[in-house]
């Protein structure tokens, strides 16, 4: 009679929670149902009966009050037992169902006794009770599809002996017509539950991604916080000592007394940089912005760069360095996050190491290219490696070498080589000292002779040179342009384009300009000096974060840049040159 067809598309695979919900609601409707059908099942009597007889009725009423009575403690057992699964609430609606469906058997049991009018209101009655029963049974479709079913095509067998040919097809379309529309509201209702219970899911998971990110968000804020408190903690440190060796420097009269101070208040300003360095490096690693750019790197160049002064600077604390290094190496990597990866190799090396020998060793192992940088400092225990590479993590080694710094070093470069997808390893051993290396893809054949980092060329003498300056801080500038001048050169100076060209009156040798500036950029200015005197070397020279790794077609340094790597950058860029025509050194600026 009642049709079924569609409830398989309705009983997908459901969540716990829909199970959870469905149980409960069958549960409580249930409870309320059976009160319902025990009375409504005794009220019956008064038609069944005067003609059916006591025993009879008592009979069928017995059997269906003690399944109404009993289901109860069953479905609470069942649950105690099994708890709520989709088995479990399969059995309890099947449950449920097969002791609704006594209702309707009475019929065919009591219609030869009673009047065709007492049929149609036990017909009438029971249709209802069917139809209201998918408040229990719409939580699973397919049970309640076959219960209205049954129960229509059992009271339809009740009029079989009643009805003639013409009245049962009547009766029959009507059951079968009402059925369907029985079945399809059942699973009308059990697809409004099916959402509400998704949407509701869907919620709770919003609330939870939202107090998640709320918790991830605050614990940022705290790292944050131990962050700026910790740079502004370890930063004092090597100012303090700024302030007193400037002081020193500035009232002492003994000449040997000044270089020595000179000499600290560059290693004062070493640390400086290397601390805003990291500190720099870890917020892009906190941003996310911290990229990679694999391509072939020529290591001659790169290696070269990253040493530059390295010996001097050992020799100056009582240190050996030694450099074993392949000719004509070159690797898959990025440039810039390599060359920063090397010098805090050799910086911390520089920094733990109290005597004794640093080397760096690049060498071809197979397909590989390792750069390995070796210590006779003071080491690590065993529980201090596991968290070297922790940010912030300053072990007892710091205190012995008397280290500085905020311990991000090695947090910063162990990022630097998962970007380039090469693994970091360190080894260390107490008093021993440290190994430190990482592995990167060898390149050869066209790739090789496409790397960028051609080997350096030979020096260039500063004396002669005209060096055009922008830099619109006067500080940086002064100190700067003071610098070249010692260094032999001339130099041209603007805090602004239009001022530089009113300094320069020929093509400037070589042109430092800083990125940010009042009025556009430096590489603007730089194209348009160009314009005006031809074409020269140049090199941005810029405090910005990322600016390394923009594409600005020029070389790039990044602020604070000491004058041994600023030096070989002029270096790298001017033609090879043993004297200057003496009519370029006596020119003009």
């Amino acid at each position: 009679m009642g049709q079924t067809e569609g409830v398989a598309g309705t009983e997908a695979p459901v969540s716990d929670e829909l199970v959870r919900r469905s149980v409960a609601i069958i549960l409580a409707q249930t409870r309320t149902g059976a009160v319902t059908a025990i009375v409504m099942g005794g009220l019956f009597g008064f038609i069944y009966v005067p003609t059916a007889g006591w025993l009879a009725y008592l009979a069928w009423y017995l059997v269906f009050a003690a399944g109404m009575a009993s289901r109860q403690p069953y479905f609470r057992r069942l649950l105690a037992r099994d708890g709520p699964t989709p088995a479990s609430l399969r059995r309890i609606a099947f449950v449920a169902a097969f002791t609704g469906w006594l209702a309707p058997l009475s019929v065919p049991l009591f219609a030869h006794y009673i009047s065709i009018a007492d049929v149609g209101v036990i017909t009438i009655i029971i249709v209802g009770w069917v139809s209201v029963a998918v408040a229990v049974l719409a939580v699973q479709p397919r049970v309640y599809g076959v219960y209205v079913t049954a129960s229509l095509a059992t009271v339809y067998l009740g009029w079989i002996r009643l009805a003639d040919a013409s009245d049962l097809v009547m009766i029959g379309i009507s059951m079968a017509l009402g059925g369907r529309m029985m079945v399809k509201l059942g699973q009308d209702v059990y697809i409004q539950l099916r959402d509400t219970v998704a949407a509701a899911e869907q919620n709770a998971s919003l609330v939870s991604q939202l107090r998640d990110a709320l918790a991830r968000q605050q614990e940022a804020q705290k790292a944050r916080s131990r962050f700026l408190g910790a740079a502004s903690h370890d930063l004092r440190q090597p100012v303090q000592a700024l302030l007193f060796l400037s002081d020193i420097f500035r009232k002492s009269t003994d000449p040997a007394r000044r270089d020595q101070m000179a000499l600290q208040i560059a290693r004062t300003g070493e640390s400086i940089d290397s601390m805003f360095r990291h500190l720099v490096d870890f917020a892009q690693i906190d941003a996310g912005t911290m990229k990679a750019v694999l391509r072939p790197v020529q290591l001659d160049r790169l290696v070269g760069a990253a040493v530059t002064g390295y010996a001097e600077k050992c020799a100056a604390k009582g240190l050996k360095f030694k450099l074993q290094m392949d000719e004509e190496l070159a690797v898959a990597a990025d440039p810039v996050l390599l060359e920063r990866l090397l010098r805090n190799f050799l910086d911390n090396a520089y920094k733990y190491s109290l005597q004794g020998e640093i080397s760096l060793r690049v060498a071809a192992h197979g397909g590989e290219v390792e750069l390995q940088v070796t210590d006779q400092g003071v080491g690590m225990k065993p529980e201090e490696l596991g968290q070297a590479c922790n940010a912030f993590y300053r072990g007892p080694s710091a205190s012995v070498a008397e280290a500085e710094g905020i311990g991000l070093g090695l947090a910063i470069s162990k990022h630097m080589a998962d970007l380039m997808h090469a693994q970091l390893q360190l080894v260390s051993h107490a008093g021993e000292g440290t190994r430190v290396s990482v592995r990167l893809p060898l390149v050869q054949g066209e790739q090789q002779a496409q790397a960028v980092g051609a080997p350096l060329r030979a020096t260039a003498p500063l004396e002669g040179l005209l060096v055009a300056v922008l830099e619109d801080d006067r500080l940086a500038r002064d100190a700067l342009c003071a610098w070249l001048r010692e260094a032999g050169a001339q130099v041209a100076q603007g805090s602004s384009l239009a001022v530089l060209q009113q300094e320069l009156r020929r093509a400037p040798d070589f042109m430092v300009a800083d990125f940010r500036l009042p009025e556009g950029n430096g590489v603007e200015a730089i194209h348009a000096i160009r314009s005006q005197h031809g074409p020269f070397p140049a090199l941005i020279v810029s405090g910005e974060p990322d600016i390394a790794e923009r594409d600005l077609g020029l070389p790039v340094l990044q602020k604070p840049v000491t004058p041994e790597r600023l030096l070989q950058c002029l270096r790298q860029a001017l033609p090879e040159r043993s004297a200057l025509p003496s009519s370029r050194v006596n020119e003009p600026a």
